[in-house]
C-alpha cells in the first residue's frame, strides 16, 4: 500500500510501522538545535477558517502552520467527508478532533508524526458484513468485446480471489458489501472497481498497449505489430479523432505513411483525390488501392469526386482505424485486386458490459481562397494588351486574316491609300471592345463556410455490443452556388446468441447532394474583362456562341444525387477451442441521379437543354473463412482458409431535351420541344475466389508465413479466367534471442525485427466484355445493318504484379524511438493496353496484353517520444520515401508513349527509361531579340528553297528554341527529356505535444525534385482572342516591352506562332513543405462536472493548408491536375481550382 508524505509531496512504500522505526532511528542523530525547534512546533498554535474544505486541503495546512508530518492512505483521505472548521490560535489536538469528527478515520500522534488510520470495525459491522457476503459472478473482456482468460480478480485489502477461464468468466466466493475488485492482467491496465449489488458484472480492461503489442488490421484479421512478416503502415484512433473537418479519408492519410503518395486536386467539395501506394502499376487502367471496409471491397471508390464514390460520404468520426498494406505478403489474400495495394478501414463497434456512451460533436469552418496572387487582368490592361497583339500579327503579315478584322478597322486603313503597312497607321475597329470593367473572379468566387454535425451512441451488455452514429456536413465551394451536403448513418451491432456463436450486422447508409461549378473557372479564362454582366434592360449579356456570361453559369443546374447502402451481416461460430467458421453475406447498393439543365445563353447553346441519367450499381459478396488458431509450447501456428462469389451489376438510364420555351418555369422534359430517346445499358462481371494462409512462429523469434489466392474473373475468355497469387514470407525478431539480452544492449535496443517476402497480386484493368467482339447499329446503301463497334480478344490475361519487400522494424530505449525502413520492387507484367490495328480493320485498337513496368523504391518512417512525462509528451514523426518507375517493355506497338495524348502537353513513355518524362523542346532561357537575329538562323533547302529556323512566322520576342541535332531547324527530333513530373523524394513529418489536458498537433507533408508545367502562362502567350489573361503577364510580356526588358515572350491571336508549344519554360520546380493541418485541443477537466451524466467536454481549433513553401508561381504545387492522367500526367496544372486555407471551431460532448 502506498503512503503520502506530504511534507515533501513524495510517495513512500512503507507500512505505517516501518515509517515510525525509521523515523526513531534518525531522531537518536538529530542535534539539540534540531530538538529545540521541534519544540517549538510542538507549542505551534493553530488557526483556521473553512468552510465545506476537503480533509486533504486541511491537512496540509495544519502541516504548514505546525511542522507535524502527516503519514496516510492517499485514497481514505480523498474519501472523507467535508470539513467546516473555524478556529484562532488553538492546540494541534483541539484542530485535530475537530476534524476527525464524525470521520470513518482516527489518528493518532507519534512524536512529530500524526498517522491517519481507517477505524477499525466494531463486531456488528463485522458480522453485518459476513453475513451479507455473496458469490459474485462476472466476466471480463477487451475494448472490443473479447473475452480474456487468465485475469486475477481480487478482494482488495484481502486474499479472497479468482481467475477468469477462458471464456472470460469468474466466481469470487464471500465478497463483502461494496467491496472494492481489483482486476489485473498483464497487458493491460489494472482496474479497481466496487462490486456494488450486481449479481453479474462485466468489466472491460483497456490494453496498456505499445507500438510492438497494438493490433493492425491484416487482410482477413488482426495481428500483433509485431507478429507482422509484411509492410504495413497504420493510422489509430488518435490521429483519425484528429482528422480537419471535411477531409476525405484519402486526403487524413496524405504525408503520414512511406510510400503512400496522395495528390488533391483542389479546394472543391467534389475535388478528385489521387491515392498511390509504391508507384503506378498499370499505363491506361486505375491505379489506386483497393479500399476494404470492415472487410468488405468496396469497388465505387476511384480518384473522382463524383456522387458514387462511396469514400466521400464516409463519416471519419465512425472509423476506428485506417491500415494500409503494400506488401505481397500483406496484400496477396485479395488477389487479382490488390496489385495497387490495399488500404483497410475499421469503423467503431460496440463494447460489451460498456455503458451507453452518447457524442455529439459540432465544427463550423471557414475557407479562405488561396490564389497565390494570381489574378486576371482588368479591362483597361486586357485592351492594351490585345490590341498590340492585332497590330503586331497585321503588321507582321503585311495583310488582315479572320482574327484581326475582329479587332482592327480594316476599311479605315485601306482608306489611307497605302500599301505600307504600320502598326501605328491601324485603328480600332469600333465595337471591337466594350465598356466594362468586370472583376469576374470577384464576382463568381466566395469565402465559403462548412458545417458538421455528428451523434454517436455506443456501448454493451454481457452479450449485446452496438455502435450507433447520424452524421450530417455540409460543404460550400469557393465558386459559388457550389456545394456538397452528406446525410449519413451507422448501426454497428454483435451479439452473443450463445457460448461459441456470434451474430453480427454492419448497416450504413448515406445521401449526398452535390451542386457542381468546379467548370466556373474555366468559364472565367474565357471572358474578357471588358465585358458586362448585363445589358441596359437588366437582362444577362450575352455576346456570341462562344462566350458564356458567368452569370449563366450560376444558374445553370449540374445536380447530383446519391444514396449508398452497405449492410453486411455474419455469423461466427468456435467449433472447438482455437478453430472458428464464418459466413457473412454483404450487399452494397449504389444509386444516384444526374441533372443538369444549361439555359439559353450558354456555349453552344441557344435554345436550353437537359440531360438526365441514373446509374445504379449492386455488389453482392458471399464470404466463407475457417480459422484456425494454437499455441502448442513454444509453437504458434495460425492458419486460414476461404471461399467467396460476388457479382457486380450496372444498370443506367439517360435521356436528353432540347429547345425549351423559358429556362426558370417550362424547363422540365414535357416541356422540350426535341427530345431524345431514353437509352438504357446494362453490365455484370462475377469473381469467384479461393484462398489460404497459415503463419508459423516458433520460441517468438522466426516467423513464417505463406498465402495463397486463385481468382476467376468473368472479365477473361473462357481459357484465361483463373489466375493465381501466391506470396511467402519470413521474419526474425533478433531482440528474441539471448545475445540481445545481455551486456546492456537491450536497454538501448528494445526491438528489433527483420523481415522480407515475395508475392504475387493481380489486376483486371478492363471493361466487363472486353474479351467479347461486340456490333452496334450502322447503315450500309442507306439499309439499317450491324457492324462491330469493337475487336474482342479472348487471350487476354491478367496482368501481374510481382512484389519484393525486405523490411528492419526497429525500437530503442524502450520504444521512445521506434521506427522502419525498407527496401521494395513492384513488378508488372502483361499490362493491357490499346495495340493499333492496320487500317482495314475499321477499328483503331484493341486491347491487348503488351507491356511491362517496374518500381523500385526506398522508404523510412520513424516516430521519436522527445519527451515522455506523466502530464507532458512531445512526440514527432518523419517519412520519406523514394520511387522509380521504369518502363521494361512494350510489345507490338510504338516505342514511345505520349501522356496525355489529347492535350499538347507532353510527357513521354519510353521502353527502358523512367515514366513522367517531359518530352519537349528546351529553349536559351531567352526571347529573340532582333530580326537579324532570327534572319541569321535560316537557310536553303538542297532544292534550293527558304527554310526557315523554326516557323515562318518567327519574330522578336519569340522564345528561342535550340537546335539539338544542328542541322539549322528546329524539329520533333529536337525534342529532349526535360524532367521529371515525378518527385525524388516524398513524405511527411509532424510534432504532436499533450500538456495535461492540451493537445497541440502539427502535420506537414513535402515533395522534393519534381516539375510541374503551368498551363496557364502557355494559354496566356498563345491565346489573346477573346480569353482573358493573368496579372503575371503584365510588365514582363514582349508584346508591350522590348525583347531586352520582357522575360515572357509575346502574345499571339489564337495561337498563331509557336511561343504556346510546350517546352521547358513553361516547367517550374515543385518542390514544396506544406503545414497540412495545425490541431489544438482542450478537454475540460473531468472534476469540474457534477452532473454525472457529462463526461467529458472537448473543444478544438483546427486550421488546414496554413502556410506553404515553394517556389512554384501557379495556384498550388501539387493540385489543378487531370483526372484522366492519372498515374502518368499528375504533373500538369491546369489551374482549375485554388487552394485554400480552412479554420475550424469544434465542440464535442460525451454523456455516460
Amino acid at each position: 500500500m502506498k503512503f503520502y508524505h506530504l511534507f515533501r509531496s513524495e510517495l513512500l512504500a512503507y507500512r505505517p510501522d516501518q515509517i515510525l522505526r525509521i523515523m526513531k532511528l534518525t531522531a537518536i542523530i538529530i542535534t539539540t538545535f534540531l530538538l529545540q525547534v521541534s519544540a517549538a512546533g510542538f507549542a505551534q498554535k493553530i488557526t483556521l477558517k473553512e468552510s465545506n474544505a476537503s480533509l486533504e486541503k486541511i491537512v496540509v495546512q495544519i502541516r504548514k502552520q505546525s511542522g507535524y508530518d502527516f503519514i496516510v492512505d492517499a485514497k481514505s483521505l480523498r474519501a472523507a467527508k467535508p470539513v467546516s472548521i473555524n478556529v484562532k490560535n488553538v492546540s494541534l489536538e483541539e484542530a485535530l478532533n475537530i476534524c476527525f469528527s464524525n470521520q470513518p478515520l482516527s489518528y493518532s500522534l507519534e512524536e512529530m508524526t500524526v498517522v491517519i488510520k481507517d477505524k477499525p470495525k466494531s463486531i456488528i459491522q463485522r458480522i453485518s458484513e459476513y453475513i451479507n457476503a455473496v458469490d459474485l459472478r462476472g466476466r471480463v473482456v477487451d475494448e472490443k468485446g473479447a473475452p480474456i482468460a487468465g485475469v486475477n480478480v481480487t478482494e482488495k485489502g484481502t486474499s479472497n480471489k479468482a481467475s477468469t477461464a477462458t471464456n472470460g468468466e469468474f466466481i469470487l466466493r464471500n465478497v463483502k458489501e461494496n467491496a472494492i475488485l481489483v482486476y489485473s492482467y498483464i497487458g493491460y491496465k489494472s482496474k479497481e472497481v466496487r462490486s456494488g449489488g450486481n449479481a453479474f458484472i462485466t468489466i472491460v480492461l483497456e490494453q496498456e498497449v505499445t507500438s510492438l503489442e497494438e493490433m493492425v488490421v491484416v487482410a482477413y484479421g488482426t495481428a500483433k505489430a509485431k507478429d507482422v512478416t509484411g509492410s504495413v503502415a497504420r493510422l489509430g484512433e488518435k490521429e483519425v479523432k484528429n482528422a480537419p473537418m471535411g477531409a476525405t479519408i484519402q486526403s487524413l492519410i496524405q504525408g503520414r505513411a512511406s510510400g503512400v503518395n496522395v495528390v488533391v486536386q483542389s479546394a472543391s467539395p467534389t475535388s478528385p483525390i489521387s491515392v498511390v501506394i509504391r508507384g503506378a502499376s498499370s499505363l491506361s487502367g486505375n491505379n489506386q488501392p483497393l479500399w476494404v471496409i470492415d472487410g468488405v471491397p468496396d469497388y465505387s471508390t476511384s480518384t473522382s469526386g463524383d456522387i458514387q464514390n462511396s469514400l466521400y460520404n464516409l463519416n471519419l468520426n465512425d472509423v476506428e482505424s485506417i491500415d494500409i498494406l503494400k506488401d505481397a505478403s500483406a496484400t496477396a489474400l485479395y488477389g487479382s485486386r490488390a496489385a495497387n495495394g490495399v488500404v483497410l478501414v475499421t469503423t467503431k463497434k460496440g463494447i460489451a458490459g460498456q455503458k451507453p456512451t452518447i457524442e455529439l460533436s459540432s465544427r463550423l469552418g471557414y475557407m479562405q481562397q488561396d490564389f497565390n496572387g494570381y489574378k486576371y487582368m482588368e479591362a483597361p490592361e486586357y485592351i492594351r494588351f490585345a490590341d498590340a497583339a492585332a497590330r503586331e500579327e497585321a503588321y507582321r503579315r503585311g495583310a488582315f486574316d479572320y482574327f484581326t478584322r475582329l479587332y482592327l478597322d480594316e476599311q479605315a486603313f485601306f482608306n489611307l491609300n497605302t500599301s505600307e503597312f504600320d502598326r501605328s497607321s491601324f485603328k480600332i475597329l469600333p465595337g471591337a471592345y466594350y465598356e466594362g470593367n468586370t472583376n469576374w473572379l470577384k464576382e463568381m468566387t466566395q469565402n465559403p463556410l462548412t458545417q458538421q454535425y455528428d451523434l454517436s451512441l455506443r456501448g454493451g451488455t454481457d452479450n449485446i455490443s452496438y455502435y450507433v452514429s447520424l452524421n450530417n456536413t455540409n460543404n460550400e465551394g469557393i465558386v459559388k452556388t457550389g456545394n456538397s451536403e452528406v446525410f449519413g448513418g451507422r448501426i454497428n451491432l454483435e451479439a452473443r446468441i450463445r457460448t461459441g456463436l456470434k451474430f453480427g450486422l454492419n448497416l450504413s447508409g448515406s445521401s449526398r447532394k452535390t451542386n457542381d461549378k468546379d467548370y466556373m473557372l474555366t468559364v472565367l479564362k474565357q471572358i474578357r474583362p471588358d465585358i458586362p454582366p448585363y445589358n441596359a434592360d437588366g437582362s444577362l449579356f450575352t455576346r456570341d456562341a462562344y462566350t458564356e456570361n458567368p452569370y449563366t453559369t450560376l444558374l445553370n443546374t449540374v445536380t447530383a444525387n446519391g444514396q449508398i447502402f452497405n449492410g453486411t451481416g455474419f455469423l461466427e461460430y468456435s467449433i472447438i477451442n482455437g478453430l472458428v467458421l464464418k459466413t457473412a453475406y454483404t450487399t452494397n447498393y449504389n444509386n444516384s441521379q444526374d441533372l443538369e439543365y444549361r439555359r439559353k445563353g450558354s456555349t453552344f447553346n441557344t435554345t436550353g437543354s437537359r440531360t438526365w441519367s441514373n446509374p445504379k450499381i449492386t455488389t453482392n459478396v458471399w464470404e466463407n473463412t475457417l480459422t484456425y488458431a494454437k499455441t502448442f509450447g513454444k509453437h504458434d501456428v495460425t492458419g486460414l482458409a476461404g471461399y467467396s462469389m460476388e457479382k457486380n451489376s450496372a444498370l443506367a438510364y439517360s435521356m436528353n431535351a432540347t429547345n425549351f420555351p423559358d429556362d426558370d418555369i417550362l424547363n422540365d422534359f414535357t416541356s422540350g420541344a426535341t427530345r431524345g430517346a431514353m437509352t438504357e445499358t446494362f453490365s455484370e462481371n462475377a469473381l469467384i475466389s479461393q484462398f489460404a494462409r497459415a503463419y508459423y512462429k516458433y520460441n517468438n523469434r522466426y516467423i513464417i508465413s505463406g498465402t495463397i489466392r486463385r481468382d476467376g474473373s468473368s472479365r477473361f475468355g473462357p481459357d484465361k479466367r483463373w489466375g493465381t497469387f501466391p506470396s511467402g514470407a519470413v521474419a526474425w525478431l533478433i531482440t528474441e534471442e539471448n545475445f540481445m539480452k545481455g551486456a546492456g544492449i537491450s536497454k538501448i535496443v528494445n526491438y528489433l525485427k527483420l523481415r522480407a517476402s515475395i508475392g504475387k497480386a493481380g489486376s483486371q484493368n478492363l471493361g466487363n466484355y472486353d474479351w467479347i467482339t461486340r456490333v452496334g447499329s450502322a447503315r450500309y446503301n442507306e439499309n439499317p445493318a450491324i457492324a462491330p463497334s469493337s475487336i474482342g480478344n479472348d487471350g487476354l490475361q491478367w496482368e501481374q504484379t510481382t512484389m519484393k519487400d525486405f523490411g528492419l522494424d526497429f525500437g530503442m530505449w524502450g520504444d521512445r524511438i521506434r521506427g522502419t525502413f525498407g527496401l521494395y520492387e513492384k513488378k508488372t507484367d502483361q499490362i493491357i493496353y490499346n495495340l493499333p490495328l492496320p487500317p482495314s480493320s475499321s477499328l483503331s485498337t484493341i486491347n491487348s496484353n503488351v507491356a511491362s513496368m517496374k518500381n523500385n523504391g526506398v522508404e523510412f518512417d520513424i516516430k521519436v517520444d522527445v519527451v515522455k512525462r506523466q502530464d507532458f509528451t512531445v512526440t514527432a514523426d518523419l517519412n520519406m520515401s523514394n520511387n522509380i518507375n521504369r518502363v521494361m517493355k512494350i510489345n507490338g506497338i510504338t516505342k514511345q508513349l505520349n501522356f496525355p495524348s489529347t492535350q499538347t502537353v507532353y510527357m513521354t513513355v519510353k521502353e527502358g527509361e523512367r515514366t513522367g518524362h517531359w518530352y519537349g523542346f528546351q529553349t536559351a532561357n531567352r526571347l529573340f531579340a532582333t530580326p537579324e537575329e532570327i534572319i541569321a538562323l535560316q537557310g536553303t533547302t538542297a532544292a534550293g528553297a527558304k527554310r526557315f529556323y523554326r516557323t515562318s512566322t518567327e519574330n522578336v520576342g519569340d522564345l528561342y528554341f535550340i537546335d539539338q541535332n544542328g542541322d539549322g531547324q528546329i524539329t520533333n527530333d529536337d525534342k529532349v527529356n526535360l524532367g521529371s513530373s515525378d518527385p525524388k523524394l516524398y513524405g511527411g513529418f509532424g510534432l504532436t505535444v499533450y500538456y495535461k489536458n492540451f493537445m497541440v498537433n502539427g502535420t506537414f507533408t513535402y515533395s522534393y525534385g519534381n516539375q510541374r508545367l503551368w498551363k496557364q502562362p502557355m494559354d496566356d502567350v498563345g491565346y489573346v482572342g477573346n480569353y482573358n489573361h493573368s496579372n503575371l503577364i503584365a510588365g514582363r510580356s514582349a508584346t508591350l516591352l522590348s525583347p531586352y526588358e520582357a522575360d515572357i515572350p509575346r502574345m499571339t491571336h489564337y495561337g498563331d506562332g509557336a511561343n504556346s508549344t510546350f517546352s521547358d519554360f513553361f516547367l517550374y520546380d515543385a518542390s514544396y513543405i506544406r503545414l497540412n493541418a495545425l490541431n489544438i485541443n482542450y478537454r475540460l477537466p473531468e472534476h469540474i462536472f457534477k452532473n454525472k451524466l457529462i463526461q467529458g467536454v472537448n473543444f478544438t481549433f483546427q486550421a488546414t493548408n496554413l502556410f506553404t513553401i515553394t517556389k512554384y508561381p501557379g495556384f498550388d504545387p501539387q493540385g489543378n491536375w487531370s483526372s484522366s492522367a492519372i498515374g502518368t500526367g499528375m504533373g500538369v496544372d491546369n489551374s482549375y481550382y485554388p487552394s485554400a486555407k480552412i479554420y475550424n471551431l469544434g465542440v464535442r460532448f460525451t454523456f455516460k
